[in-house]
């Protein structure tokens, strides 16, 4: 049975766990902060993957995978301020392209989804994680879904997706969808400016300008040549995600103009017993957004996986 989430009651359970805000990113932790480790991973296709993990190494273990043009720094409200989630094991890395991993320049290095599969399983096998949690935010839905359509969900926990990517069809696109074609210009500046526009444009509730520069900072670290590689490829994932077993929560935010809610509701009619956290008055960065509704939920979903 698909059923929306019952806030008061989930937070009444972990009212009493607090959580730090936004501190800092990057693998330089500020004092008082976690540290995060660098794990080597290399991807089927010798692509370097930059992995990094935090937090109670015989924890349950947590892979956290980014959007378009991000990096494993998006994460920095659960891997450098955790609260409730330091009692589990924290991964989070860089998609190819992306952040400190490789960046090949070739089409069929973006359009494979089977590579896009084996990155993450090459994850999964570099830390040793067994049955993790998987928190898939926007276009990183694609990967966890082309992981499932490779492998199944055998060897998973259970799923978070986070306005996450499961269909190509337009009615899934936010209103601002379309400033991602500003970010794909050749001109320097330009990619600059309009990469500031879209990340203004993915926080209802925006981030300081610290945290903004922080964000353009790693943003910029995914070439425009990437990003136009990036584009295009299916997400025809139906018949995987009807065929998963294991407990599956999608979050969403109903002020996100990246993706419409119509995306996790399709995502929540195909994936049988899943359950749709809806966030009043968020956008499409939830996590950042609202850390402790969404760490606390995330520990629940945690501890309901094999």
């Amino acid at each position: 049975m698909k059923t929306d989430i019952d806030r008061r009651h989930l937070l009444g359970a972990f009212g009493a766990l607090g959580l730090a805000a936004l501190a800092g990113s990057g693998c330089a932790s500020r004092p008082g902060t976690p540290s995060l480790r660098r794990v080597r991973s290399t991807a089927s296709d010798a692509v370097e993957l930059a992995v990094y993990e935090t937090g109670d190494p015989r924890g349950r273990p947590v892979i956290f995978i980014h959007g378009f043009a991000q990096s494993h720094e998006s994460w920095s409200a659960q891997t450098q301020a955790p609260g409730p989630l330091s009692g589990l094991r924290l991964i989070s890395f860089d998609l190819r392209g992306h952040g400190d991993s490789g960046k090949p320049l070739v089409h069929e290095a973006y359009h494979d989804p089977v590579r896009w599969a084996h990155d993450l399983r090459s994850v999964m096998q570099a830390t040793g994680a067994d049955k993790p949690c998987i928190v898939a935010w926007s276009y990183g839905g694609r990967v966890i879904n082309d992981y499932l359509q490779t492998f199944g969900d055998g060897d998973i926990g259970s799923i978070n997706y986070v306005a996450a990517s499961s269909t190509a069809q337009r009615f899934g696109l936010g209103s601002d969808y379309a400033l991602i074609g500003g970010m794909l210009s050749d001109d320097p500046v330009a990619a600059a400016k309009a990469t500031e526009v879209f990340l203004r444009a993915c926080f209802e509730k925006q981030p300081t300008e610290a945290q903004l520069k922080e964000m353009e900072r790693f943003n910029a670290l995914t070439p425009v040549a990437v990003r136009k590689l990036l584009a295009g490829r299916p997400a025809d994932y139906d018949d995987a995600l009807r065929r998963l077993k294991v407990p599956v929560l999608v979050t969403h935010g109903d002020k996100d103009r990246i993706s419409a809610l119509a995306m996790s509701r399709y995502t929540i009619g195909l994936v049988p017993g899943s359950t749709l956290s809806l966030y009043q008055g968020a956008g499409h960065g939830t996590f950042f957004e609202d850390p402790v509704r969404f760490n606390a939920e995330l520990l629940a979903l945690v501890r309901s996986g094999a």
